[in-house]
């Protein structure tokens, strides 16, 4: 099940078309030719879906995904450099083709990036940060983050319709990503992203975990809330317009439409904002209780509560440094760029 990664990883050994080195590099430098051609498969759409079909292949090998048969193994380093390239790829594609992709196809991606960076994909296989196989954080983020980008690119009403047609090949790569995770999570608008955040945050409290569930699925659930903190943080930065790593090919207006809605909500909805905040304060409260409840000197010194909290917290500091009003003409959201311009 490796014929997308190694024809990737042919594409990526092959200077593209045309291609000049720049200036003071040797023509058959790698470095220089895999971003290069990193560059022309994003720039031409990846046709043949080769970054999402090198996700599912290189996470499926390793134990990764629910549908492997084997438990998770650790990444190589190439393995990880190539899986960083093909997440924040994909995601380029997705957002500077958005019309070309049919919203089934949009979600389903946006959905197996999440369920793959909080650890969902793999948690049956015994993961958790006690002695046992993780995702590299810097891949995980990279999917947490590709999902946060996503998920600003449909929210504003009307950004998430249907241009075309979902074609049979389309349809064939939507299948496939579905059957890597079975049972993976479906979230259909904003208010469900965070219920379901919610619920994950606080797992890790819950009194009859503590009490009857192994030490082990403790850890899990840590595991678990703390990369959920995480993507809050890297949407608050999204929607900010000043923290996020994506180019979305749209004008300003288009940010400064996200940062209102985001802060103020829509046609009645609750605002993202004070959902993400109502989030982090119960959590808040819900890790100071927990401590207050076990002041064992095991638990004050335990690293995955110590970061869970951190991220927590993190959270929280962020909504709190959001800068209301900014979404008028007062902020340039192209972050210096002439406001025309596109993002």
């Amino acid at each position: 099940m490796d014929g997308a990664t190694n024809e990737l990883r042919l594409v990526l050994s092959t200077p593209p078309p045309n291609w000049q080195p720049p200036l003071g590099t040797a023509p058959n430098n790698p470095i220089a030719i895999l971003h290069a051609s990193l560059e022309h498969v994003r720039d031409n759409g990846d046709e043949r879906y080769l970054f999402l079909r090198t996700i599912l292949e290189v996470l499926h090998s390793r134990g990764f995904l629910n549908d492997s048969a084997s438990s998770a193994a650790p990444l190589s380093g190439e393995e990880e450099q190539l899986l960083f390239h093909c997440v924040t790829g994909l995601r380029h594609v997705i957002l500077f083709r958005w019309d070309s992709f049919h919203s089934s196809l949009r979600t389903c991606v946006r959905d197996f990036l999440l369920n793959v960076g909080l650890g969902l994909s793999f948690i049956d296989s015994g993961v958790g940060p006690s002695g046992v196989v993780c995702l590299p954080r810097t891949v995980a983020m990279a999917c947490l983050s590709g999902a946060a980008s996503l998920w600003k690119r449909g929210w504003v009403a009307g950004n998430d319709s249907d241009g075309v047609q979902e074609s049979e090949e389309q349809s064939y790569v939507e299948k496939m990503t579905r059957n890597a995770i079975p049972h993976m999570q479906r979230i259909g608008k904003g208010e469900d992203l965070f219920v379901y955040l919610n619920s994950l945050l606080l797992a890790p409290f819950e009194e009859a975990m503590q009490q009857h569930q192994q030490q082990q699925l403790i850890y899990q659930k840590r595991y678990i809330g703390t990369m959920s903190a995480s993507f809050l943080s890297l949407l608050v930065g999204e929607f900010t317009g000043g923290n996020s790593s994506a180019r979305y090919n749209l004008p300003v207006e288009f940010h400064r439409s996200c940062h209102r809605v985001f802060e103020h909500g829509n046609h009645g909805d609750q605002s993202g904002l004070d959902a993400t905040l109502h989030l982090s304060m119960t959590a808040l409260s819900s890790l100071v209780g927990y401590v207050l409840n076990n002041t064992s000197s095991n638990t004050l010194q335990d690293q995955s509560l110590m970061e869970f909290g951190t991220c927590i917290i993190n959270v929280t500091f962020d909504v709190l440094s959001w800068e209301f009003g900014a979404g008028s003409n007062k902020w340039d959201f192209s972050s210096g760029a002439n406001m025309s311009a596109k993002d």
